[in-house]
């Protein structure tokens, strides 16, 4: 039983109450610290942001209308294992809202059931060694008139697990804004998202403290950054606030994250908040995360730009280009200030700094790290993708051998070569990451640098199931084909055998195929070089490309994709005579010859100056069927318009538009 003695709880001596309560009394104001930050709270987590299935309405209302029927049955409140058994089962959390609202009515239809709910309630919050009983209690406990409510609520909220629900229900019983931002600052892990997603920055020092440190946490950083910085003018923020160098280096990784996380796009007046910060820091530099937000607002605008070039073309981008170019200068040129590298060379030791930060940092200002400051980065963050591609695109060559040999007794090789399969680096989970540092030596590292070496490690690289390391493996070995032995051989007819994926396969076959008597063959396409596609070419007709079962094609593996546009080149000279129409990659590789029915017509329209282009139809993935649609291109017609207007204004610069 429950009681109050002098005002007093009286409570389970064995109960969680109990447990959270003597630790609340002999430390005011602290969280529990026998809880698990990184775990406490993450069944509430995952079902507020939609991380799980959630339950239809219908199914929520079943639930929680079985469990009010439960609480009815209860004939005593000493016997509360039906419900600990339905909770159980049915955790609150993905029903809460049914809960609350179908008890409500319930109370307020039945004044005599509120009597036996406040008596079960009190009984569950107090006693309980089930932590979804508890949950549960706290979701009623508002609306069941339990006493010393506020009291009991302040014991749980220091325990993650239930944090949730006291937030909850101070929210009902009108507990202040203030109180939940005191709440939120002594927070952290999934606590701290559970508080800032009901505080409401209603004062300055409120909502300065949720830009500046909301979503400094362990865990649900991306879900912080929404409700504490995009919830927020920044722009308005920024201009209205003065700065020191420390609180600069506060707000700067704080908008490094929210970069990291969300585009430009996400941000209001994203671009004038940039320029803004921007200003900021070069008139007031702080610390190296004010470096670190430069260049993450640099590499979000050559994002924008690159995603625009590649696919994005019906976004109109070219009214903010000026600004962008503007955006990116400014940017580089804080980059240069030489007082970074002090500030790098300071930090490399402080383990608190992500390494991810000091190799963005060196590679953007050009601080060249030295060999040992290289290694205490690696050795702190092994898995870390940027780390061995700083060392083998600007590493220096002993820091390009630590990491090389570092890798392959560091990383878990057993776990990187497991066998053929078909994960690609856009699916891949984050805790795989191993496979991306692997497949960054295989294809960055040369093979004058590690000649001892080279060839074995990109053998074992064909049993990656990574498939772009397999690949790249395949184009590094292609090189040494001269090289191989017997026991090389062996080892790649045991890839062919047991590989999965057509395309690789094919690529395995030309490491083994006897080539010459194929033709490897380029050709100057420097006058191809402006060339583009223009809406007035006109369409002729599809082809088949002749003769490329003598053609080596080991040269365009992996590197010829349907759509890819090629060059129709005459031949400049043949052994009988002949002028064979070419069929030419934009990087000038031979791949095959127009058939000879189609040989007059085509050189006709050459010969008249005419641009005649082809797009890859369909292929096989051997490249022994080619198919492509013949384009003419409206190029001479630009080029003679183009010298006429030359002609009559003696410069380019002055053509009318």
């Amino acid at each position: 039983m429950v009681n109050e003695i002098n005002g007093n709880l009286i409570y389970n001596k064995k109960s969680i109450y109990r447990d959270l309560k003597e630790f609340h009394d002999r430390n005011q104001g602290e969280l529990y610290s026998y809880q698990d930050f990184q775990v406490a709270g993450l069944k509430e987590f995952k079902s507020i942001t939609n991380k799980v299935k959630t339950l239809q309405e219908y199914e929520k209302n079943r639930l929680a209308s079985e469990l009010m029927k439960i609480f009815i049955d209860v004939n005593s409140s000493d016997d509360i294992s039906n419900i600990d058994g339905y909770v159980t089962l049915n955790p609150a959390i993905n029903y809460y809202e049914s809960i609350f609202r179908l008890f409500k009515v319930l109370i307020r239809s039945d004044k005599e059931i509120m009597k036996k709910l406040s008596f079960i309630i009190t009984k569950i919050l107090l006693e309980s060694c089930s932590d979804e009983t508890i949950k549960l209690g706290l979701i009623l406990a508002p609306i069941c008139n339990v006493g010393k409510l506020e009291e009991i609520l302040d014991v749980f909220s220091i325990h993650n697990e239930y944090i949730f629900y006291v937030v909850m229900a101070y929210e009902y019983i009108g507990k202040n804004n203030n109180y939940i931002f005191q709440l939120s600052k002594r927070s952290k892990g999934y606590g701290r998202l559970f508080c800032i997603r009901v505080l409401q920055p209603t004062t300055n020092e409120i909502k300065k403290w949720m830009i500046e440190e909301g979503s400094d946490n362990d865990v649900a950083v991306t879900e912080l950054i929404g409700y504490s910085m995009l919830s927020q003018d920044l722009l308005d923020y920024f201009e209205n606030t003065k700065f020191d160098k420390a609180e600069i280096d506060k707000i700067s990784k704080s908008f490094s994250m929210l970069l990291s996380d969300y585009g430009l796009d996400d941000i209001k007046d994203g671009l004038k908040v940039c320029c803004k910060l921007l200003k900021i820091i070069d008139q007031c530099p702080g610390g190296i995360y004010s470096l670190y937000s430069v260049i993450s607002i640099l590499y979000s605008i050559e994002t924008i730009i690159v995603e625009y070039d590649i696919e994005d073309k019906s976004r109109n981008l070219s009214k903010y280009m000026d600004t962008y170019n503007d955006i990116i200068k400014y940017c580089k040129e804080i980059c240069k200030k030489k007082m970074w590298y002090e500030i790098i060379k300071n930090e490399v030791y402080n383990i608190e700094i992500e390494s991810s930060v000091l190799i963005s940092s060196a590679e953007k200002t050009g601080y060249k790290l030295k060999k040992k400051e290289f290694e205490m980065i690696l050795n702190r963050d092994s898995t870390n993708p940027l780390i061995y591609k700083y060392a083998f695109s600007i590493g220096n060559k002993a820091i390009k051998r630590y990491a090389f040999n570092f890798a392959l007794k560091k990383l878990p090789m057993d776990k990187m070569l497991c066998g053929q399969d078909e994960l690609t680096i856009d699916n891949l989970e984050y805790d795989d990451i191993e496979h991306i540092c692997f497949f960054i030596i295989i294809k960055y590292s040369k093979y004058e640098e590690f000649k001892e070496e080279y060839k074995e490690v990109n053998l074992e690289a064909l049993r990656s199931p990574l498939i772009e390391t397999r690949n790249q493996a395949i184009l590094n070995l292609l090189k040494l084909k001269k090289e191989f032995n017997s026991l090389d051989e062996e080892i790649i007819n045991d890839a062919i055998n047991s590989e999965i994926v057509d395309n690789i396969r094919i690529g395995l076959n030309s490491l083994i195929t006897k080539l010459d008597k194929k033709e490897k063959k380029y050709v100057d396409v420097s006058k191809y070089r402006n060339f583009g596609i223009h809406v007035k070419d006109i369409y002729l007709n599809s082809i088949q490309v002749t003769g490329t079962n003598y053609i080596d094609m080991s040269e365009i593996f992996d590197k010829l994709l349907e759509n890819d546009t090629v060059f129709l080149i005459k031949e400049s000279n043949n052994l009988n005579g002949e002028k064979r129409i070419q069929v030419v990659t934009t990087q000038g590789y031979v791949i095959g010859y127009i058939p000879k029915e189609d040989n007059v017509v085509l050189n006709n329209l050459i010969n008249n100056g005419k641009y005649i282009y082809g797009s890859i139809k369909e292929m096989t993935n051997n490249y022994e069927y080619i198919k492509i649609d013949l384009y003419l291109s409206y190029k001479d017609v630009i080029d003679e318009i183009t010298t006429t207007l030359s002609l009559l204004s003696r410069t380019k610069e002055e053509y009318i538009q």
